[in-house]
C-alpha cells in the first residue's frame, strides 16, 4: 500500500495577532492542500484573507502554529529561505494589483523570471511565446 502524496500546503493550529492587539484576528485548526486542488477565499473585507495569504506564502509569520509549503515548515526557514520558495512556487495577486508601469504587459508577465531559476525553466525555450500564451488564455490583448 502506498503512502498519499505529502499535501502541497499544510497549516496545523495557526493563530494570527497583529501586534498590539490582544486578540488573534485569525485562528485555523487545519488546513490542507493537495497538488491540484484549488481553494476560494470568499469573506468581508477585514475579514482576514489577506492576512491568511500572506501567513501561507511566508510573508507574515504566525503567532502560533505552522505552516508548512512543499514539506518546509516557514517558521522554521530564515527570510532568506522564505523569500525563495515564495519566488519559485508562489504568486500574488493582490486587491490592489498594479503592474510595473514602464514594462509592456508581456515584461510584467515575464518578470517573475528574472528572480526565480525554476520560473525561467518553467517559462520554456521561447519564454516570450509563453507569456504570449498565457495572455491570449486570459484573453488579455498583447
Amino acid at each position: 500500500m502506498t503512502n498519499p502524496p505529502a499535501p502541497v500546503l499544510q497549516a496545523t493550529g495557526l493563530t494570527f495577532a497583529w501586534k498590539g492587539q490582544p486578540e488573534p484576528c485569525l485562528q485555523i485548526d487545519t488546513l490542507t492542500l493537495q497538488a491540484g486542488e484549488q481553494m476560494l477565499l470568499l469573506g468581508p473585507s477585514g475579514g482576514g484573507k489577506s492576512t491568511l495569504l500572506g501567513l501561507l506564502g511566508g510573508v507574515l509569520q504566525p503567532t502560533r502554529g505552522q505552516v508548512r509549503l512543499l514539506g518546509h515548515n516557514l517558521s522554521g526557514c530564515g527570510a532568506a529561505e522564505r523569500d525563495r520558495l515564495r519566488a519559485d512556487h508562489i504568486g500574488f495577486i493582490f486587491q490592489q494589483f498594479n503592474l510595473v508601469p514602464y514594462l509592456s504587459l508581456e515584461d510584467n508577465v515575464l518578470l517573475p523570471c528574472h528572480f526565480s531559476a525554476i520560473r525561467r525553466e518553467r517559462a520554456g525555450s521561447q519564454p516570450r511565446e509563453t507569456a504570449r500564451r498565457l495572455l491570449a488564455a486570459l484573453e488579455l490583448p498583447e
